[in-house]
């Protein structure tokens, strides 16, 4: 949800009083200032992590990146003046997870490169959670999406639930002739697929499974399309020919196309109906923040801040 366009933006919060130049505000929220050196080394941090080194690429994205700063510090002002918080035991169980997995040389280097420490990284994971808790309480708690409303989606957007049929295809993969045929025949006699791949497989595929993937009418080749669409389950083609080389296809399971039923949509359809409500009702939520927290933008200042310094 919307609480995830905070997660990079957080790791360097810093509200500063306004004062000299350094200092100045760029972006006010309430009573809280974000400062030019807050914000430069926000966005810095911020380029860093979404490895954006075109000043034109991140002075087209300012807007947005000084809307998510604006959002999260107006969450936070909320979370403060509803009591909202934290505790410290969530925030050590989040950490646990987080740090769960990574050694010590691993996270060593992180906290190096990211030019942080473990109190930062606290830091972020209480303020992500606050964020979330926020979010949850003010706007996603209240939305609720009705049966009725499922089925009149539904009825309104029947073509949205037409679905081709579907195979999930493996196949063993050789680059002569012969060999192909010899696989084919050991296949058909009881040799496994994983097998029939390690012995008989391309060099770059001995590893493999011989697994490729999910595939709808319209994604394959025709050649190949004609012949996976063609055979039953658990069946092995016959050797195709293509510009690579042979191929043996198995299909092991597959789909018939048609229309979702509702109660096979139903699931998807509150999903959207639940994300639509969600967006709209956080729009407006914000805009009410804004008039509770007024907001003040220097965007001469903004479109002077650069990465390059």
């Amino acid at each position: 949800m919307k609480y995830a366009i905070f997660s990079i933006a957080l790791l360097s919060i810093i509200v500063t009083a306004c004062g000299d130049r350094k200092n100045a505000c760029l972006i006010r929220v309430g009573d809280a200032c974000i400062s030019r050196q807050a914000f430069q080394e926000r966005m810095e941090r911020f380029a860093e992590e979404s490895m954006i080194t075109s000043e034109d690429q991140l002075d087209a994205m300012k807007p947005v990146f000084v809307d998510n700063i604006i959002e999260e510090e107006l969450i936070l002002q909320y979370a403060q003046k509803g009591f909202i918080t934290v505790s410290d035991e969530e925030v050590e169980i989040s950490m646990k997870g987080f740090l769960e997995g990574i050694d010590k040389g691993d996270l060593d280097r992180l906290l190096t490169e990211e030019s942080r420490n473990i109190n930062d990284m606290r830091e972020f994971i209480r303020k992500r959670a606050l964020i979330k808790r926020t979010i949850e309480r003010a706007v996603h708690k209240d939305i609720s999406v009705t049966a009725e409303q499922v089925r009149q989606y539904y009825e309104a957007h029947e073509e949205e639930f037409m679905h081709e049929p579907t195979v999930e295809l493996h196949h063993v993969f050789v680059t002569n002739k012969y060999e192909a045929k010899e696989a084919l025949r050991r296949l058909r006699a009881g040799l496994s697929l994983e097998e029939a791949v390690r012995e008989f497989g391309d060099e770059q595929d001995k590893e493999g499974s011989g697994f490729m993937g999910v595939f709808a009418k319209g994604d394959l080749p025709k050649e190949v399309e004609d012949v996976v669409f063609s055979i039953p389950e658990r069946r092995y083609s016959n050797i195709i020919q293509t510009q690579r080389g042979y191929h043996i296809f198995f299909v092991a399971k597959r789909t018939q196309g048609g229309k979702l039923s509702l109660i096979e949509a139903s699931d998807q359809i509150r999903e959207k109906l639940v994300e639509e409500s969600f967006e709209k009702k956080y729009a407006i939520w914000i805009e009410d923040l804004k008039k509770e927290f007024p907001v003040e933008v220097n965007w001469d200042g903004v479109k002077e801040v650069s990465i390059s310094g």
